[in-house]
């Protein structure tokens, strides 16, 4: 059966990360949502762990789970160069596929992209999120939720702590109830949650400032 209107679980970040010592994550596939899982046995604090309904990614498990620390990011792929357009793509739970094609497309454009797997929603990664976005020149957040509230939301309130200048460019749903659909590809598509939308994006953001003035803010 379809998923109707508000079926879709796309709201559920925005009400969670408000809740005090709350622990949110996301795993990237099947094996790092068993690891997600033994992690939150061992916590004495509220867990939630997101992910999808339909078929997992078919990676192999581990024999024995391991716990993952909270609050920490996976650092996938870093910049591989010192200079160049750095574009850092900062993926959520099972987004990272269009994060990775879309970094394949731009760096076969000579693009320097780093691949984040961001794992946790609440608390996110400040540490890395910080010193990934004062690296690059754009950043994107990729998120199967609604723009509001959610994972990019918590990204932007942490930069503008930071004074961290670098432009932010969020991929997630409309603020509105999704229709039916037989395919989630379907409606990815129709609402902009594709590789191709996010790098139309990037370019976009790159072609409204220099990269060096961008930098001289981003430091300053």
């Amino acid at each position: 059966a379809n998923d109707g209107p508000t079926h879709h679980g796309l709201f559920d970040i925005a009400y969670l990360r408000c809740v005090p010592n709350l622990i949110g994550m996301a795993p990237k596939d099947e094996d790092e949502l068993v690891d997600m899982m033994f992690t939150a046995s061992r916590q004495s604090h509220p867990v939630c762990i997101r992910y999808p309904r339909g078929n997992a990614e078919g990676v192999p498990l581990k024999a024995e789970p391991k716990a993952i620390e909270i609050g920490q990011a996976e650092v996938l792929q870093p910049f591989s160069r010192k200079s160049g357009r750095k574009v850092a793509f900062f993926a959520l739970g099972n987004l990272q596929k269009l994060a990775q094609e879309a970094a394949r497309q731009l760096a076969a454009e000579g693009f320097d992209c780093a691949l984040i797997n961001s794992r946790f929603f609440k608390p996110i990664d400040t540490e890395t999120t910080e010193r990934f976005a004062r690296a690059a020149d754009v950043v994107v957040t990729l998120e199967d939720h609604v723009l509001a509230g959610g994972y990019g939301s918590a990204v932007l309130e942490h930069l503008s702590n930071c004074r961290v200048s670098t432009p932010v460019v969020r991929i997630a749903w409309p603020d509105q109830f999704i229709e039916h659909a037989s395919a989630v590809e379907t409606l990815r598509q129709k609402y902009g949650l594709t590789a191709e939308n996010a790098i139309a994006r990037v370019k976009a953001e790159f072609a409204i400032a220099p990269i060096d003035l961008r930098r001289e803010f981003a430091i300053a």
